[in-house]
């Protein structure tokens, strides 16, 4: 595969698919035309320190491989697709200030529980599937919120999801914290669904007040009988 590495080979390659092998190494791509790769089905786990990123790469298939972050992944300026399915990840670390313009991440089948609470710029996100992953808790999935632009969730299959006692009810969760999402969980947001996160979001809120205004009372009856 080192051929592909060759400064001189393949100048004018666009479109590269070797998935499927048994490569045991990410090598260093130049290819200075590339833009679609696909690497996926090689049980890949090491990077070859050549391997620095690449000026024109679009879209990049790695499925089905060994990766355990996404420390590789970084320094595409153009890539807007990345498929990383069926790997080892465990967080969204590594690829701070690499990627500019990714709009489609696709994480199903890794290994990720935790969200940090400060996460690398992906200024451009739209498409996030993090389908049959480890994520507990609604507090930890929402924050990939911090991805301003994302409008397409997939949580399916998390404990989130399996857990939730209504697919509507976490619907209208996410959609609270991320009113401008147009589909979660491969389903479309409809006015309705709007609604209902709408009309959650103003139960809990009057419910605190009450609760705030109970405890005022209490606090200033107790006062007086001091």
């Amino acid at each position: 595969m080192g051929v592909f590495a060759m400064e001189d080979c393949f100048a004018n390659l666009k479109w590269l698919d070797i998935s499927n092998n048994k490569f045991l190494e990410w090598p260093g791509f130049k290819c200075a035309k590339l833009d679609y790769l696909n690497i996926s089905g090689n049980k890949l786990e090491k990077v070859n320190e050549a391997w620095t990123g690449h000026p024109t790469l679009r879209i990049i298939s790695a499925v089905d491989n060994k990766f355990k972050n996404l420390s590789n992944f970084k320094a595409l300026p153009k890539l807007e697709e990345l498929y990383l399915a069926n790997n080892l990840i465990v967080n969204f670390v590594g690829w701070e200030a690499g990627l500019p313009s990714l709009k489609r991440l696709h994480l199903r089948r890794n290994k990720i529980a935790a969200i940090e609470e400060e996460l690398p710029e992906l200024p451009e996100l739209e498409y996030l599937n993090l389908r049959h992953n480890a994520i507990e808790t609604l507090e930890v999935a929402v924050k990939i919120f911090q991805f301003p632009k994302i409008n397409d969730l997939n949580v399916t299959n998390n404990p989130v999801d399996l857990n939730c006692s209504s697919f509507n009810l976490l619907m209208a969760e996410f959609l609270i914290k991320r009113p401008s999402l147009v589909r979660f969980n491969k389903t479309k947001v409809t006015e309705r669904n709007q609604l209902e996160a709408v009309h959650l979001a103003n139960f809990r809120w009057d419910k605190s007040e009450a609760e705030r205004k109970a405890k005022e009372a209490a606090d200033a009856a107790k006062e007086g009988e001091e």
